[in-house]
């Protein structure tokens, strides 16, 4: 943790474009090399509970986000990211020298749909302040040549934002390789991939958990899905990292009394909310990694799309009902859950990764649909009170009979 009396002169000093970023260097003590797509970022951050969180949302490791050896050497372009945490205090000062100081009128972005932002233009590189009156920590970004410098609060969610600034690099460098992404989670069953997509509530992340604790079952992807689509080979999954979210009725009927024990890197929803139930707005934060080390599930980076599941779950009902969805009805439920080139949560390109202009991007998503609607898809109705072993058997009678009402 970097002295905040020693460094706050020093970043002054590099805001003004009066030193150079590597002057920071004597603080960011904590090293870790990351590879996203083609460009490989060093980070270099004042605590281990940055470069710790790095790891372990970049578990498993994947084409799109990859933690890397130090030694490994790197491919495509190279950026740097320093990553400092400081008190709150500290930071809310810096935010406000910046906002009087900037020589330039201010660009409002959103970093996602609830945190809105601010570019500011100093002598020493665009900075993006978070808006003091967005109910976030503060936090400063600054854009220069060969990469950035974080400065957040030293509280442990604060710290996490490197890794999130990382998977959204991640995330635009692969909508420009040609990836799209859907609001789907996914799993494995019998070796063979699953997409399940859908609104918030529907009963996305239910399902891959509950293929994925199957026998022959693996879980890939939470909430968000990024897809490519090759001419002449089916459709491939890789997940976008990220914490699976779910609540405590989810995780009974999964067959988990209790998440009490589990030592996880969010905090862990307190008994007087409303995680417990089936509609709790408030839920359990974790990472796949964490899931695997408490519930033994397999992990898998990638997997084909074989079966579409448009879910739909009913409360207090024991309901079970699947049926086939043609092409063109699959693939308008498809076209409403796409999030490339606009994404509902992750707005937009607020650090400027893509190169590819926002036509070409939707000419891509659009064909990237067209593929996806050719699998086998199916709309599956089932209740809370429906044994998951049910539904698990009846999806995997799809793969068998996919033409047929079941």
């Amino acid at each position: 943790m970097p002295a905040a009396d020693q460094v706050i002169p020093a970043l002054d000093a590099f805001l003004d474009g009066d030193v150079n970023v590597t002057s920071l260097d004597a603080w960011c003590t904590e090293k870790i090399t990351v590879q996203l797509g083609g460009l490989t970022i060093e980070v270099l951050a004042s605590t281990s509970m940055a470069t710790t969180y790095v790891r372990r949302l970049f578990t498993p490791p994947s084409d799109l986000w990859n933690v890397i050896r130090p030694d490994a050497a790197a491919t495509g372009g190279t950026a740097t990211m320093r990553c400092l945490a400081l008190p709150r205090a500290r930071v809310a000062a810096l935010a406000e020298r910046v906002r009087s100081r900037g020589t330039e009128p201010p660009r409002h972005v959103l970093m996602h749909v609830s945190a809105p932002a601010t570019w500011h233009q100093m002598p020493g590189g665009p900075v993006l302040l978070t808006d003091p009156d967005a109910g976030i920590a503060p936090q400063l970004i600054v854009r220069h040549p060969g990469g950035f410098t974080v400065i957040t609060c030293d509280d442990t969610d604060a710290t996490m934002n490197a890794a999130r600034h990382l998977r959204e690099i991640g995330y635009r460098l692969a909508e420009d390789d040609g990836w799209v992404c859907l609001h789907a989670s996914a799993a494995t069953m019998d070796g063979r991939g699953i997409l399940v997509v859908g609104n918030s509530g529907a009963g996305k992340s239910t399902l891959a958990l509950a293929f994925a604790a199957t026998a022959t079952g693996a879980f890939l992807s939470n909430d968000r899905t990024m897809i490519t689509a090759t001419p002449g080979a089916a459709p491939r999954a890789v997940a976008m990292p990220g914490p699976i979210r779910l609540n405590g009725g989810t995780l009974q009927a999964l067959g988990y009394a209790s998440a009490e024990q589990w030592d996880l890197t969010r905090p862990q929803p307190t008994m007087d909310t409303d995680w417990q139930s089936f509609r709790g707005a408030n839920k359990l934060h974790i990472l796949p990694s964490e899931w695997h080390e408490r519930t033994g599930t397999p992990l898998v980076t990638t997997a084909t799309v074989d079966l579409i599941v448009f879910p739909k779950v009913i409360q207090d009902s024991d309901d079970l009902h699947l049926q086939t969805t043609h092409p063109e009805p699959a693939r308008e439920l498809l076209s409403a859950q796409c999030m490339s080139p606009g994404d509902n949560i992750y707005v937009s390109d607020w650090l400027d990764i893509r190169t590819r202009s926002a036509d070409d991007l939707a000419s891509n998503g659009a064909r990237v649909l067209d593929a996806l609607a050719d699998r086998p898809t199916v709309s599956l109705r089932f209740g809370t009170r429906t044994p998951y072993a049910a539904v698990t058997k009846t999806v995997r009678a799809a793969f068998t009979s996919p033409a047929s009402r079941l």
